[in-house]
């Protein structure tokens, strides 16, 4: 197989331009065989074909024009670069010249101020005036800008028409709203970066000061929370207050995208950042606007960091799975801001795209990710294209890695986020989560071991598990829960019902202030004479793909096994055992549950994308009467991950129908947890004292 030498990520100037430049040149080779000659002054990048381009439905046209845009980005800042190589790119610098004009004169010519049609663009063979064409012609632009030089005189007007005509839309438009379900963060930052160019590129133009004045209203908007709504502090001579119109983030800053919380939306910050960019690449100062709340926004995203450069999403992701991804909000808070976090970021996610691209090395980004990929693969390609050309204008700063441990201290902490009902625990040994409310309506928790940080994924129904009747999958509803959360841990109680009612399960999830030891209670009763289909309990998922080497090692009672990933053998693994450890950094043991390992053979998740092979571990609880389920199950991560502290989960006998009561060992010694899942408190004689167990609540016993 055909590989790539790797880039030396130990040089003292890695990552810097050349670097990002010659995997650009790499990539064109690949994304020139999918250019198409319209005609001698029309050009464009892929097939327009419905089949080729998108899911049944057709292209649309944020596939079609948005991947072209970013994909320009990438040959505007070759054409301009000192290191692009005609060796490794396979084409001259004309090539990218005669790339940039013909095909810019394409998208411009099928927008809606153009004269030419094809068939799969939506308004009549043409684009524009879309809910998203802002940042499709704002990233144009970006490209235009970059290339200036290159382009026609003719091409030149036809984009300044374009963005002229998508700018004035907002002349007389207010920013959206929306704080709960979906924040209008990233339209409001999308569009608040087009109009920044419209301003920049056309300052003498009548409507200039008219777009200046809405790219100020939509940026300031992007991120807000009520309690902007009463600030006085001014803002260009006018109260903040009187600026905004719009609550897009919870009081704390969390945002809800597709649903739930969804850390990525944090990344709107970035493109506030990116309309920056126009101000400065066009010898302006950035309105203070552009910088609302984007630290409050970066400093709640590098919350959910991971070492190895991605992002936990502990209420669920509905994106494709570690795609590579290059961030320029990452630069700009490490140049800018001096963040530690940002640069080991940025470090990681470049060293991860030269990975990505060493094989089959064809000048795929992507090379490891199924090219089914939703129907949007094109897309993932050219978006890293234009990440990269995006970071090559604006100029990359010399990040640098962090070591593990120094990275993971800057993540101590314990939260809990009201808005979006979720409580993470962050310590050195890693990441421990529970949310009531995620994307599909489901109920999940998410332990991220550390030196898990590439196999332990997550999914909707990991620690509550799956309810099936007649075969179809039950939804989770949360009642009720009750948080505790100290600066080193947690504890939640609550109760979710399925099929209106007919089965109630209450869950106590605690994280011990150890850093490494947490537990989850499950007592799930049914009403009588219901039958299930499926009883999947407790639910843990494991990523076996190419990011662990498409291998996972595990142990168990009796037994261990090196688990294939993709081209595997479906099966479903009967350990036998109630304790199980993976990988070397994370361990569980229940109470007495015997433990099931599916393996999975093909790549399965995200539902839609199914980027990425997760194999999972559960539970198939029996229960006499109307106990569904009546476990503990405890999580061991990290450094603790190997060891079986202690001599298992015991259970306790305790006076309460509703209480249950569970023994184990942890780093300082034997813990007692008693949660009490009913309405009233209880009085219960445990580990040699008397204690009062409110209704509801959980309380962790030394």
């Amino acid at each position: 197989m055909n590989a790539y030498e790797p880039i030396d990520t130990d040089a003292p100037d890695f990552p810097s331009e050349r670097h990002l430049a010659l995997m650009m040149c790499r990539h064109i080779p690949y994304i020139e065989q999918y250019w198409v000659d319209d005609d001698e002054a029309h050009g464009h990048f892929g097939s327009l074909d419905a089949d080729e381009f998108q899911p049944p439905g057709g292209p649309i046209n944020e596939m079609i024009v948005r991947s072209m845009a970013q994909e320009l980005q990438g040959y505007a800042a070759l054409y301009r670069s000192e290191h692009f190589d005609r060796a490794v790119a396979g084409v001259n610098r004309d090539v990218l010249a005669d790339r940039l004009n013909r095909c810019t004169r394409w998208l411009c010519a099928h927008h809606l101020t153009g004269d030419r049609r094809t068939e799969p663009l939506e308004w009549d063979g043409q684009w524009g005036d879309d809910w998203e064409s802002s940042p499709w012609t704002a990233d144009l632009m970006m490209a235009a800008h970059h290339g200036w030089d290159a382009l026609d005189d003719d091409v030149q007007t036809a984009m300044l028409r374009v963005l002229a005509f998508e700018a004035d839309r907002f002349l007389d438009v207010d920013p959206p709203d929306g704080r709960w379900v979906d924040t209008k963060a990233e339209e409001n930052a999308w569009d608040s970066y087009l109009l920044a160019w419209a301003h920049c590129m056309m300052p003498d133009h009548s409507h200039a000061e008219q777009w200046l004045d809405r790219g100020k209203a939509f940026a300031i908007n992007t991120f807000t929370t009520d309690l902007d709504r009463v600030d006085t502090r001014p803002i260009e001579g006018k109260a903040l207050k009187d600026w905004i119109c719009t609550q897009t983030a919870h009081p704390d800053m969390t945002v809800e995208n597709h649903g739930s919380f969804h850390p990525g939306y944090l990344g709107c910050g970035g493109l506030l950042l990116t309309g920056c960019l126009a101000f400065t690449l066009t010898g302006r100062t950035p309105p203070p606007h552009y910088l609302h709340h984007v630290m409050d926004a970066w400093r709640l995203l590098r919350r959910f960091a991971l070492l190895n450069g991605f992002t936990a999403y502990p209420s669920g992701q509905d994106w494709s799975y570690h795609e590579p991804e290059i961030d320029y909000q990452q630069a700009v808070m490490f140049r800018e801001f001096g963040d530690p976090i940002a640069g080991h970021l940025l470090w990681e996610a470049i060293r991860y795209l030269d990975e990505s691209m060493r094989y089959p090395a064809d000048g795929r980004f992507n090379g490891r990710m199924p090219a089914a990929a939703g129907g949007r693969y094109f897309q993932f390609e050219t978006g890293v294209m234009g990440q990269l050309g995006l970071l090559t204008i604006s100029g990359i700063p010399n990040v640098k890695r962090l070591a593990p441990e120094a990275f993971r201290q800057e993540q101590v902490g314990t939260e809990c986020y009201p808005y979006v009902w979720l409580q993470v625990r962050r310590s050195r040994q890693g990441l421990f989560s529970f949310a009531w409310r995620s994307l599909a309506q489901g109920v999940m928790g998410m332990v991220v071991p550390a030196g898990g940080e590439n196999i332990f994924g997550s999914e909707q129904d990991a620690f509550t598990g799956r309810f099936e009747m007649a075969g179809e999958r039950l939804k989770p509803r949360p009642l009720c829960h009750t948080d505790h959360t100290t600066e080193r841990g947690f504890t939640t109680t609550g109760v979710v019902e399925y099929g209106d009612g007919l089965i109630r399960q209450s869950l106590a999830v605690v994280a011990l202030e150890d850093g490494e030891t947490s537990i989850v209670i499950d007592w799930t009763v049914a009403e009588p004479g219901i039958e299930l289909t499926c009883n999947e309990a407790f639910g843990l998922y494991v990523m076996n793909d190419f990011m662990n080497d498409n291998r996972v090692a595990v142990s168990f009672e009796g037994g261990r096994r090196s688990v294939r990933g993709v081209g595997g053998k479906a099966r479903v693994i009967e350990t036998g055992s109630s304790w199980i450890k993976v990988a070397g950094c994370l361990g569980l043991e229940t109470s007495g549950d015997e433990i099931l390992y599916e393996d999975a053979s093909e790549r399965n998740t995200p539902s839609r994308w199914k980027s990425l092979l997760q194999d999972r571990i559960y539970l198939s609880p029996g229960g006499d009467g109307s106990a569904v389920r009546d476990f503990a199950c405890v999580v061991r991560q990290g450094r603790a991950g190997m060891r079986r502290v202690g001599g298992g989960v015991e259970r306790l006998d305790v006076s309460g129908a509703k209480v249950r009561a569970f023994r184990f060992g942890a780093r300082k010694g034997v813990v007692t947890v008693a949660a009490n899942f009913g309405q009233e408190a209880v009085s219960l004689d445990v580990v040699g004292r008397t204690v009062v167990l409110p209704a509801m609540d959980t309380l962790v016993l030394d």
